[in-house]
């Protein structure tokens, strides 16, 4: 099983409506916040753990993924063997990172983020990985192009947070995206 810490407000649900969705459609998922315990199959892909305060992890490794509305953290503490996401324009995020030494995958427009967005319509968008990325099984993923294509009106942020996780899991983009 793949682990996956959504970490931010809880009140902020704009990533994981779609995340948690998604991840269900590619092997699906078991999702845990304060207030609710869902499974999407008998024999989920993914634990994802909507949090406001990071546990202390004793687990060999994982997807931490920093909403906007990350609150100050005490005792934060990242063990190797995690792919750390957060929007670019994250601050506390960064610095907390930086802190710990840890190397981010950072989204956003700007031509030093690791995924960003080429090109967005109503129903599909455009994504340009534009670095190497290590990826939880140890591979390298090279920069390239791939399509995401959504049902529903989907932000920025909640492409590029959904795909970046999807990317460091290991979902295959060659055939793009549905989110």
């Amino acid at each position: 099983m793949i682990n996956i810490i959504l970490l931010g407000d809880l009140n902020d649900t704009s990533v994981s409506e779609v995340l948690s969705p998604a991840l269900a459609r590619y092997g699906g998922v078991k999702y845990v916040s304060q207030n609710i315990l869902y499974e999407s199959s008998a024999e989920p892909e993914f634990l994802l753990l909507d949090c406001e305060m990071l546990p202390k992890l004793e687990i060999k490794g994982g997807i931490l993924l920093f909403k906007n509305s990350v609150p100050e953290q005490k005792n934060f503490c990242i063990p190797n063997g995690f792919v750390n996401i957060m929007e670019s324009k994250n601050a506390r995020a960064a610095a907390m990172l930086q802190k710990e030494g840890a190397s981010a995958v950072t989204c956003g427009s700007g031509p030093k983020d690791t995924l960003s967005i080429a090109g967005l319509e109503n129903n599909a968008a455009a994504l340009s990985l534009q670095r190497n990325l290590k990826i939880l099984n140890g591979n390298i993923l090279e920069p390239r192009d791939f399509n995401v294509k959504f049902a529903e009106k989907r932000s920025p942020h909640q492409i590029l947070s959904t795909c970046a996780v999807l990317l460091a899991a290991g979902v295959d983009p060659s055939q793009g995206y549905a989110i």
